[in-house]
């Protein structure tokens, strides 16, 4: 019989304490209101603050892709204990995206309809028809984009059966990935230029956002797979070379801000080292602590749902606002820490909520939210 089989599942507490981690910086991303940015806020755009903003985004940013790292490496790890069931946990795995995307898409359509009707009486063809693109693959306002990139992904890794083909989705998925980059951090070098390459790269940026997208999910969900397969990784300074891998994206960063190119910081070309290097030393954390494991476990489903929740509940809280004139937040961003309390409060019994209405049988659905 094959190792692989005869091994026993094993519970990862570091990998849920990285979710509820990893959760509470994502709501950390999305908490300002549309529109905003350090210009916007009125920060002085000087070495300091672009030396604090390096060190913020190279803290924020790795969040998304660890969902992804996570959610895969979970789920090849099944696959390799029960290779016979592949497909059947491929299947099940994708349809509860699917499901997830087509719930929260549904609770963001009266915002997608007012924006969509608002672009159609002003006229304005071209962001009608971008707004609409947009929207449909990302799941309305804010999106869900995620959701969709790591069901695609997911199904693209787990064609490949052999290592040949494993190496070449590999090369394409870094490939995907390195262009995602230039249409995110790098998408500044194309605006201004006039050759028809330039012109070209900065349209389909433009018109698709090809920010984080499906273009760069695909290469953290290869990586799920080898440290399914293969990790962790026997690497000697190991935590050394994650430190440095940091500081080598907070240099990153810190050029692209400089030079006023990074327009989206929402990747880099150093990430995938980070993270490499992060994940290995996560994987070798033993915690033997069955309270806390418990624990932990419980506060995962709230922080997983709060990844979905928390989307749609501040675009409404400024829809809201904007539509009365009395968005304080745009003003005065330090109270935006209440709206984020709130909105983790709200998390934890709006989770407790839909883990009981998940019982019902036509609400089952639900569960895949946590």
């Amino acid at each position: 019989m094959d190792e692989a089989k005869r091994e026993t599942p094993k519970y990862y507490p570091i990998l849920d304490l990285l979710k509820i981690i990893a959760a509470l910086l994502v709501i950390t991303i999305h908490i300002f209101p549309e529109g905003s940015t350090p210009a916007s806020i009125g920060l002085d755009q000087s070495v300091p603050v672009l030396l604090g903003e390096s060190f913020v985004y190279a803290i924020l940013r790795p969040a998304v892709p660890i969902f992804f790292l996570i959610s895969s490496f979970l789920l090849f790890r099944k696959i390799q204990l029960e290779p016979a069931k592949r497909w059947q946990a491929v299947g099940t795995f994708c349809l509860r995206l699917l499901f997830l995307y087509l719930f929260w898409y549904v609770v963001g359509l009266p915002l997608t309809i007012k924006d969509i009707a608002s672009f159609a009486s002003q006229g304005d063809t071209y962001q009608l028809i971008r707004y609409a693109v947009i929207t449909l693959w990302k799941g309305a306002p804010r999106g869900y984009w995620f959701l969709v990139a790591l069901a695609l992904g997911v199904l693209i890794v787990s064609l490949c059966r052999s290592k040949r083909s494993f190496v070449a989705i590999s090369i394409i998925a870094g490939i995907l990935y390195a262009y995602g980059c230039l249409n995110a951090a790098y998408f500044g070098l194309f605006a201004l230029k006039e050759d028809p390459f330039s012109k070209a790269f900065f349209a389909v940026g433009n018109y698709m956002e090809l920010s984080f997208c499906i273009l760069q999910g695909l290469l953290f969900v290869v990586f799920g797979r080898l440290f399914a397969i293969h990790g962790p990784f026997q690497i000697k300074g190991n935590l050394v070379w994650t430190i440095l891998s940091f500081f080598l994206m907070m240099g990153e960063l810190f050029f692209t801000l400089c030079q006023g190119i990074c327009l989206y910081p929402d990747a880099y070309f150093t990430l995938p080292i980070f993270l490499f290097f992060f994940m290995n030393q996560m994987l070798q954390i033993n915690i033997k602590n069955e309270r806390f494991a418990a624990r932990v476990k419980q506060l995962r489903k709230a922080a997983s749902f709060s990844y979905l929740f928390h989307i749609q509940f501040f675009v409404y809280l400024h829809w809201v606002l904007d539509s009365l004139n009395c968005n304080v937040f745009r003003e005065q961003y330090a109270l935006l820490v209440i709206p984020y309390i709130v909105c983790v409060l709200l998390s934890v019994g709006l989770q407790w909520l839909f883990e009981r209405l998940s019982k019902y049988r036509y609400l089952r659905f639900l569960m895949y939210s946590f």
